[in-house]
């Protein structure tokens, strides 16, 4: 009994171990750090500022999603937020408008690419739309 209680204790302190080393992520960190900058960007009365925080919201929240990054972002998200400044907050601002434009550009140049190609396996316009398939004989 005894050997299985210290092997609870092992795996969970392993355990513990790996969520702090997640939590200390640099990417995850910087995820972080655009959320807080899109939620004040969300609340600003231009309507491009704010329409960039929306959108970086849901950007930064899906990158730490995908990473399986969300254990405790609540915690994490409020201690950033204590911790930057308005200075802060305009200081990383740039880097995640690149981030965020970066993929709105990869976004688009995929929809382009994809357009391209159904467009050229659309039937010609000239051309009558193919017959539905037979139906099958009664059985």
């Amino acid at each position: 009994m005894r050997q299985i209680v210290l092997i609870a204790a092992a795996a969970a302190s392993l355990a513990l171990a790996a969520g702090a080393a997640r939590a200390e992520d640099p990417a995850t960190t910087t995820d972080i750090r655009c959320l807080v900058v899109s939620a004040a960007l969300s609340q600003s009365p231009d309507a491009d500022a704010k329409r960039a925080g929306g959108l970086g919201l849901i950007y930064f929240w899906g990158r730490l999603e995908g990473r399986g990054a969300t254990a405790d972002v609540a915690g994490r998200l409020g201690d950033e937020a204590l911790k930057m400044t308005p200075d802060d907050i305009k200081a990383e601002a740039p880097t995640c408008g690149a981030t965020l434009t970066a993929a709105t550009t990869a976004l688009q140049a995929a929809g382009q690419k994809l357009g391209e190609r159904l467009q050229q396996n659309a039937p010609a316009a000239d051309q009558p739309p193919a017959p539905p398939p037979a139906a099958p004989p009664p059985s």
